[in-house]
């Protein structure tokens, strides 16, 4: 399905993956090993060096993003892919959140097993896996600045690359057969699971794209059986297993995960707090989901043992809390330990004022 101009304004999307790309490849000390998921690709083949070179490349919003993969990559027909950058910076998921998940909640698309959201940019030249199938739907955001073409086969029609995930590098003769489709900055292409593709750059461009999973109750299952086997800290993992199984351990673990997903947009949980700067109120909160039971706050991905009493209801979604507000709910050494938890994982964020 192909939606021409559903993005009206491309370039305020970009400019926000630039601002996490910028995050993203910049360390704050020699102690910071938080890298980011990059890859750089020259043609089909994984340039591990450049990769390596581009993750604490510390791009900067003053340079080109093209001329920066030239400078770090050291050739111009690198392609840098990159995966969950949203996580690197609060405004740009945020934005995919609401715009984009919240609609695909609302709409009923199963998300319990989170989504992933990537990126690719390049000069010119096809996107480096050749002509291949995923198993999930990809949501395709063209974000420019050049357009882009991209050429679709049905299963059927290429029956002949058959076994597990097929892909072939030489796409020119299968062309012929294709389907293809022109993307103008701003237009959105929804490819099918197990549908075959291939994406071409007509120049220096952008490609934001969105993978959905597929529910797999087995594999959440799992996912929550080792989720509550880590969290026992048991020497024996079989004592673990055997303690993870007992009762209602493992619902109640396929629960706390739901949560945690949930929390975090469904994406990569957020890593922008530990690099954020706290420079007083006001502080905006988050437009991500806050899920309190009990004395358990799930946010950012993360898990707060804490009572937020009369600080609840300061926390609505993209909210500016000022000092007087947070002084007057906040009476408290607990609640006001609570206030300095939800500014450290990212729950209140300062868009105060150096004193």
């Amino acid at each position: 399905m192909h939606v021409p101009g559903l993005i009206t304004r491309p370039e305020a999307l970009t400019d926000l993956l630039l601002n996490a790309v910028a995050a993203a490849t910049t360390r704050v000390d020699e102690d910071d090993a938080d890298l980011p998921t990059m890859r750089a690709f020259r043609g089909a083949a994984l340039d591990y060096d450049a990769s390596e070179r581009l993750m604490s490349g510390a791009f900067s919003r003053a340079h080109d993003i093209h001329s920066w993969l030239f400078e770090q990559g050291g050739k111009t027909d690198i392609c840098l892919a990159a995966n969950g950058m949203e996580s690197w910076d609060a405004e740009f998921g945020e934005l995919l959140y609401s715009h984009f998940v919240v609609p695909l909640a609302e709409a009923g698309v199963p998300l319990t097993r989170g989504i992933d959201w990537y990126c690719f940019v390049a000069s010119a030249g096809p996107t480096p896996f050749g002509v291949h199938t995923d198993p999930e739907p990809s949501f395709i955001f063209n974000l420019g600045p050049a357009s882009k073409t991209a050429w679709t086969w049905s299963r059927s029609s290429l029956s002949a690359l058959g076994n597990g995930r097929p892909r072939t590098l030489d796409a020119e003769p299968l062309l012929p057969a294709a389907e293809s489709v022109r993307l103008a900055p701003g237009d959105f292409l929804l490819i099918p699971a197990g549908m075959f593709h291939i994406f071409r750059n007509d120049g220096p461009s952008t490609l934001l794209g969105l993978t959905v999973y597929p529910e797999d109750p087995a594999q959440t299952a799992t996912e929550a059986l080792l989720h509550q086997m880590r969290r026992r800290h048991e020497p024996d993992p079989l004592d673990a297993f055997r303690a993870a199984l007992a009762g209602d351990g493992v619902e109640r673990a396929a629960e706390r995960l739901a949560r945690l997903l949930r929390s975090s947009g469904y994406g990569t949980p957020p890593r922008f707090p530990r690099r954020a700067v706290d420079l007083g109120p006001p502080y905006k909160v988050t437009r991500l989901p806050i899920i309190t039971t009990g004395r358990s706050v799930f946010a950012m991905g993360r898990e707060l043992t804490v009572d937020l009493g009369d600080l609840a209801g300061l926390l609505q979604p993209g909210a500016l809390v000022g000092e007087d507000e947070l002084g007057d709910a906040a009476a408290t050494p607990e609640l006001r330990a609570a206030v300095r938890a939800l500014i450290q994982v990212g729950v209140l964020r300062s868009v105060g004022t150096p004193q």
